[in-house]
């Protein structure tokens, strides 16, 4: 009998892969989820595995809750083997700082106090490159990379390092971890949703792009990769998990050739892009919501980072997908999507 696994996160686009590949694998899951959850975006994993929903829905043992409920944690981890923590607020826009740091946190934290208290034998973690350090000095970004905790951040990098302290407090008192460090992770799922909005955009052929250069990497990847970490029990370790560096106008060019059309070739430059947070401010100011280009985005797009996966691919000896399939994957996937929303 496969051992007893619970997720967290299991409707977003991480957690959804994870889902299925050990529904497929025949783990017994164990799954938390709000009350408030939709499970379109699970549906659609589902479908593009070619796993009934029906069937994958009814092998799951559904627990309603949440992560800030320490409690009821304690009692829905009884008997599970391994915990996948994948769930996490990702946002970028200004004002969410606050939010970030108790939902991202002080969930982690209770998920790794309840997972102690239940003699949890692994517990794996979905971190982020932002929670990596950038004062690289040999141009890569890898594991070791010294962060500056004095340094501005955005309230998500923030978040994701302080959510990985807590990990490494439940490793100090005797937990098994794993922790991977995913790039932007693409691949299919909800169109609107997420990094896939990415997709979206680039499908439209726009005429510009922005010196932005960060790390990719296929949500499949990073699924098989904790999936074989845990396996070959690789624990009290961080992996970066990127498939490639991409700047954005090679991103959009790929997107852009899938549809059938020409990639960016017009620069904008970071002044334009500080003018437009200046008016989006302005809005956000008056309809009360929030801005999608904030300070620290623009940060993030002027200053381009390169990572490194070697540690990963020298210690287990993993392959990534290469970004074109990703792409032509994810595409292929949501024009069938688009193709039968419209019939």
């Amino acid at each position: 009998m496969q051992e007893r696994v619970f997720i967290t996160g299991c409707t977003g686009l991480v957690g959804g892969h994870l889902l299925v590949r050990l529904y497929l694998q025949g783990f017994t899951i164990k799954a938390l989820v709000r009350k408030t959850s939709s499970f379109e975006q699970l549906r659609l994993i589902s479908d593009f595995y070619n796993v009934p929903f029906k069937e994958l829905h009814r092998s799951v043992d559904w627990v309603y809750g949440d992560t800030m409920d320490y409690v009821g944690l304690t009692e829905t981890l009884i008997n599970c083997e391994t915990v996948y923590h994948c769930a996490a607020l990702v946002s970028f826009g200004k004002g969410s700082r606050e939010a970030l740091l108790k939902t991202n946190v002080q969930g982690t934290a209770n998920m790794v106090d309840a997972s102690l208290a239940n003699g949890v034998k692994t517990f794996c973690f979905v971190s982020s490159i932002a929670a990596l350090g950038k004062e690289s000095e040999n141009d890569f970004i890898n594991e070791e990379t010294t962060r500056d905790v004095d340094k501005p951040v955005s309230g998500y990098s923030e978040s994701k390092y302080l959510s990985e302290l807590e990990i490494w407090r439940g490793a100090a008192e005797g937990l098994n971890v794993v922790v991977v460090n995913p790039g932007v992770i693409l691949g299919p799922g909800l169109p609107d949703k997420g990094s896939l909005l990415i997709v979206n955009v680039g499908s439209k052929g726009i005429p510009f792009y922005v010196d932005s250069q960060t790390g990719y990497v296929d949500v499949r990847d990073v699924c098989r990769a904790l999936m074989e970490l845990v396996e070959r029990k690789q624990f009290g370790k961080r992996f970066v998990m990127v498939s490639r560096n991409m700047n954005i106008k090679q991103l959009f060019t790929l997107i852009a050739a899938e549809y059938g059309k020409k990639g960016p070739t017009l620069h904008v430059g970071t002044g334009w892009l500080k003018l437009a947070a200046g008016l989006l401010g302005i809005v956000s100011w008056f309809t009360r919501k929030p801005s999608q280009l904030s300070t620290d985005t623009l940060h993030s797009i002027a200053h381009p980072e390169y990572y490194s996966s070697e540690l990963l691919q020298e210690t287990i000896g993993f392959l990534f997908t290469p970004m074109e399939d990703t792409i032509h994957d994810t595409v292929l996937f949501l024009k069938h999507l688009n193709k039968e929303q419209n019939n």
